[in-house]
């Protein structure tokens, strides 16, 4: 079988959903008769980091948008050429006119459907989607919480959707620390449903109490209203952003935590708490959306919109050693029942379907 993916997730340097792709397209490439093609020629995604281009480290206004244009014209020709099935990467939907073959969407989360324009802004991305869920031959969705809110909010029948959950390729394998003080991590974006706010105002005293910072991953610099906020509640100096760099800098953050904070309002899925789970880092976790289906009792479960319940959670975590311990030895049991090599059997399963 051969499958056409097209550059629209690879548009950005790193993240969740060109992640997802790089790792299911590797392993779908180990199954005998597999072949992908992957059109994408102007990018500096990290997960291609093979593919150095023009655009590799550079940075200027209006990048993505370049890129963009200068990656649709190939993967329209593209749609000309011999596959049998199309599966987009994301959801603009330029290729419906040009395409004569079954595609398959994969939807990652519904926030937003869900949040609306309260904590995301209106880039057309919920129509898209909502026109390629409706044209698409089957849809994969992320977990099972994804699958629900997908077949409530657009009416999409369920017998159309399948669930494939992610995998973390992610291991430690040894080094020194590089944060040398005690600290919290907190990964990716941190605006809106990410709930950051509300994790600092609720951490804030037990950090002070137990001498124990917050270091970010991801997300862009603090905002001029983080700073402020970080500011008002005493923690200058003691949160700090990290550009880990390399899978190898990320596993080592993960592992010498105290614990992997994730108080996102609302996740398709959740990456990071896989990836806390294989460099044995505790987490703590908001009880919502899919986040329960993913981690199952190897979380310190909390209300994610109770600051006291946040405060609880953080406190238990940073003074129970027991339960860190239980927390770690329940988190390397669970990520073993996720495998990229499952979810891309099971997608290579929707492609027959397709078909």
């Amino acid at each position: 079988m051969r499958v056409l993916y097209d550059y629209q997730a690879f548009l950005q340097r790193q993240g969740g959903v060109s992640r997802y792709f790089a790792e299911l397209i590797r392993a779908l490439q180990q199954l005998p008769g597999f072949q992908a093609e992957v059109p994408v020629f102007f990018s500096d995604n990290e997960y291609l980091s093979a593919r150095k281009t023009l655009f590799t480290r550079r940075h200027f206004k209006g990048k993505e948008r370049l890129m963009a244009v200068l990656n649709q014209r190939p993967a329209l020709r593209a749609l000309s050429g011999s596959f049998d099935v199309f599966h987009p990467t994301y959801y603009r939907p330029y290729f419906l006119s040009g395409l004569r073959r079954p595609f398959v969407l994969t939807v990652h989360d519904m926030i937003h459907e869900v949040f609306g324009h309260d904590h995301v802004r209106d880039d057309g991305t919920a129509a898209a989607k909502r026109l390629l869920c409706r044209r698409a031959s089957r849809i994969i969705a992320v977990s099972q919480s994804t699958k629900n809110d997908l077949c409530r909010l657009l009416d999409v029948p369920e017998e159309k959707v399948s669930v494939i959950h992610h995998a973390t390729s992610l291991t430690y394998s040894g080094g020194p620390r590089v944060h040398e003080k005690p600290y919290l991590l907190f990964v990716g974006a941190r605006s809106g449903y990410k709930n950051f706010t509300r994790f600092l105002e609720a951490a804030a005293g037990v950090l002070l109490r137990q001498g124990v910072e917050v270091v970010c991953v991801g997300g862009g610099s603090f905002s001029q209203d983080e700073i402020a906020l970080i500011r008002s509640l005493h923690l200058s100096g003691r949160v700090t952003l990290r550009d880990a760099g390399s899978p190898g800098a990320l596993a080592n953050l993960y592992h010498f935590a105290q614990a992997l904070c994730y108080p996102s309002l609302y996740e398709g899925f959740g990456f990071p708490l896989l990836e806390a789970f294989a460099c044995e880092c505790p987490v703590a976790a908001g009880r919502t959306s899919s986040l329960p289906e993913v981690a199952g009792d190897a979380a310190a479960w909390f209300e994610p919109e109770s600051v006291s319940s946040i405060r609880a959670a953080i406190e238990r975590i940073l003074t129970d050693d027991t339960e860190r311990r239980r927390l770690i030895a329940s988190g390397t049991e669970r990520v073993r029942a996720f495998s990229w090599n499952e979810s891309a059997r099971k997608t290579l399963e929707v492609y027959q379907q397709a078909l």
